[in-house]
């Protein structure tokens, strides 16, 4: 499934060695990462371990430490460093005309109450949810 690319931040916001958080549209939490050699890194804005925010973490090493229970994340991957299938969620990342903007997933689909609630029953009774 194709994301949508979205303008995160301006290359400049991104100190060296130090993460930066946004919330870009309505709420996506997306952290930025200047990995040093003139790439950024971008990745979804919460440790996969808790709801805690990667952009109040500590870079060292290529590894971003998260701040909750300092899981280490790979920023070439996202993969922890201990428990690779513990990764953070990373997005494809570019740089246009000064801007970091990161490949985002879509949106989910709206659905009204009545559509969510009359799902989860069907659900629950084990009809099928189209039906």
């Amino acid at each position: 499934m194709t994301g949508r690319w979205q303008r995160v931040c301006r290359v400049e916001e991104v100190p060296a060695g130090r993460p930066v958080g946004r919330i870009v549209g309505e709420s996506d939490r997306v952290c930025v990462v200047d990995r040093g050699d003139g790439e950024y890194v971008a990745m979804l804005d919460r440790c996969p371990h808790r709801d805690v925010a990667l952009s109040d973490g500590v870079v060292r090493d290529g590894t971003l430490v998260c701040p909750g229970h300092f899981w280490c994340f790979d920023l070439a991957t996202g993969e922890r460093t201990d428990l690779p299938e513990r990764g953070a969620t990373v997005y494809r990342t570019r740089v246009v005309d000064g801007w970091v903007e990161a490949e985002l997933p879509p949106p989910p689909s709206r659905r009204s109450i009545r559509e969510w609630l009359l799902s989860e029953a069907r659900a629950r009774s084990g009809q099928p949810a189209d039906g």
